[in-house]
């Protein structure tokens, strides 16, 4: 016994329809509608979320890429505070060291590492949001 009945027939089917298959998605002309239906699709995207966006402006709500900047933006600025913070605290034991206080130090906490590859805020910025003129409404 070979094994049920539809696991029989699942693989006539497969052996009929595999190498065509193969043979197709393999050949010049796939790869070519392929690329053209992604690039369609980005396009198409493209324009639909410039529409959406010009839609949200005009009732004066913020766009995804608007949302999308703010958040990237929020980043950086906790990325750079967070770099203070632990330039600070360094700041502080040192003078506390110097002052004489006898304290401790610490080993390095994983802020201070996550710290360490922090950029300055005054590096590449995200672009600022570029306003458009609003055309006057056709009487």
């Amino acid at each position: 016994m070979t094994g049920p009945l539809w696991r029989q027939a699942f693989d006539a089917a497969e052996r009929a329809v595999a190498p065509r298959a193969e043979d197709l998605v393999r050949s010049e002309y796939f790869s070519l509608a392929t690329a053209v239906v992604r690039r369609a699709r980005t396009v198409a995207g493209r324009s639909v979320q410039g529409l959406s966006a010009r839609a949200w402006h005009l009732v004066n709500l913020p766009a995804g890429s608007d949302i999308s900047r703010l958040r990237a933006q929020i980043g950086s600025l906790d990325r750079e505070v967070r770099r203070l913070t632990i330039a600070l605290e360094q700041e502080r034991r040192r003078a506390a060291g110097r002052a004489g206080s006898p304290r401790p130090t610490t080993t390095p906490t994983t802020e201070d590492s996550d710290a360490d590859g922090a950029q300055p805020a005054d590096g590449a910025r995200p672009r600022p949001a570029r306003r458009r003129a609003q055309r006057p409404a056709r009487p």
